[in-house]
């Protein structure tokens, strides 16, 4: 949380994003506030992936943010998008997953922002999808290229980010090892994401 906090006040694309703001501000206020909620743990076997992920890093912020979520990850709650689990292959399932640090059934409660971490294994597909939230993605391990509407695909690595306004369609293909990134949501965060078929 700590280290969350950190990544988030003060990130040099607070000018360009000003939701980052938003997000840090909600989590200074419940790191400064009653405490965190205790879920009960959930894993999932893409967690083992992290096991794979080396933290160290040049790129300001990411080093405490992932050794600090490899720390807690055996009492974190592992989750999925729930109607991804209808649709998505037994292998994308196996190794996709994420946590709410913030967010409905997070360690901090909110419906007002939403932000965590998640992991894809590598060379993974993330079909189009949208979600009435606005968004946005950090990477801190690995690579990905992302698509936003109909664009080309366009690659992204340590550090950099990438944002997606309300409902704008995008889509990820992952590179060649585990890619962990930090997302954060504003807006209408208790809508889940939904895929879109490619008949769209």
């Amino acid at each position: 949380m700590v280290a969350l906090v950190g990544f988030y006040n003060g990130h040099p694309d607070a000018e360009r994003f000003p939701m980052l703001a938003e997000v840090g501000g909600h989590l200074t206020d419940a790191l400064e506030g009653e405490g965190l909620a205790s879920p009960d743990p959930v894993r999932l076997p893409v967690a083992h992936l992290l096991d794979e992920v080396d933290p160290r890093s040049d790129v300001l912020g990411v080093e405490p943010v992932l050794r600090a979520f490899a720390a807690a990850a055996p009492i974190l709650r592992w989750v999925q998008t729930p109607a991804y689990r209808a649709t998505l292959s037994q292998h994308y399932l196996d190794n996709y997953g994420y946590v709410r640090v913030i967010g409905r059934g997070g360690l901090v409660e909110s419906s007002l922002v939403s932000a965590g971490l998640g992991i894809w294994g590598a060379g993974l597909h993330y079909p189009r999808h949208e979600h009435p939230a606005e968004e946005t993605y950090h990477v801190l391990h690995g690579a990905a290229r992302f698509q936003r509407g109909d664009g080309p695909f366009e690659p992204k690595s340590v550090g950099e980010s990438v944002h997606h306004q309300p409902s704008e369609r995008h889509a990820q293909r992952f590179g060649d090892e585990t890619c962990v990134l930090l997302w954060a949501w504003t807006g209408d965060v208790t809508v889940d994401a939904r895929l879109i078929p490619d008949e769209d």
